[in-house]
């Protein structure tokens, strides 16, 4: 039962019991008066009862033809990496990722990292895969050694190496994830 169907049940009971203490407080205050477990077993047979609707509800009532008819599938779950040169990955956790400098910090020398833009390329995740756009950089992004500067949105597959302004090549990985 959901969280929604629990506070629809609570506000009913107790606007349930507003009614009956407004049409009839003599004869409530008389049932007080008796003892608690008259109320307590009121209820308790109050909350089977509305669980015995909200069952007999969901078991009875029709279903649309399009729910019947329609086959949904999940998406699939994509896990992606980069692969540097001394074998360290960087695991793709978010649909959206932009790589730069900073990222490859330790792996070049500084000389060579100043070539590397602040944001040099973006990977995005689409429904079917991971897709690399250069950032507009000065030195540019390859794709297996053809130049994506100014192409957009590039689709990559597994192993594809990406070059950052010839001075690093990174490969890249992906593999579906069954859950």
């Amino acid at each position: 039962m959901s969280q929604k169907q629990i506070i629809i049940l609570i506000g009913s009971l107790v606007l349930l019991i507003i009614l009956l203490f407004i049409f009839w407080k003599e004869t409530l205050l008389n049932w007080f008066n008796r003892g608690w477990e008259d109320v307590i077993i009121a209820a308790i047979l109050a909350i089977i009862c509305g669980f015995g609707i909200e069952f007999l509800y969901r078991k009875f009532s029709k279903k649309s033809k399009l729910a019947l008819t329609t086959m949904v599938m999940k998406p699939r779950k994509l896990l992606a990496k980069l692969v540097l040169p001394d074998g360290i990955s960087i695991t793709i956790t978010h649909s959206e990722r932009i790589f730069g400098r900073e990222d490859f910090l330790g792996i070049l020398v500084a000389d060579e990292l100043m070539f590397i833009g602040k944001e040099h390329f973006k990977l995005t995740r689409l429904d079917d895969g991971f897709y690399i756009e250069d950032m507009d950089t000065k030195n540019g992004t390859t794709v297996n050694g053809e130049e994506i500067k100014g192409l957009g949105k590039i689709k990559l597959n597994d192993n594809d190496q990406i070059g950052m302004a010839q001075t690093l090549t990174v490969s890249y990985h992906e593999e579906d994830v069954n859950d």
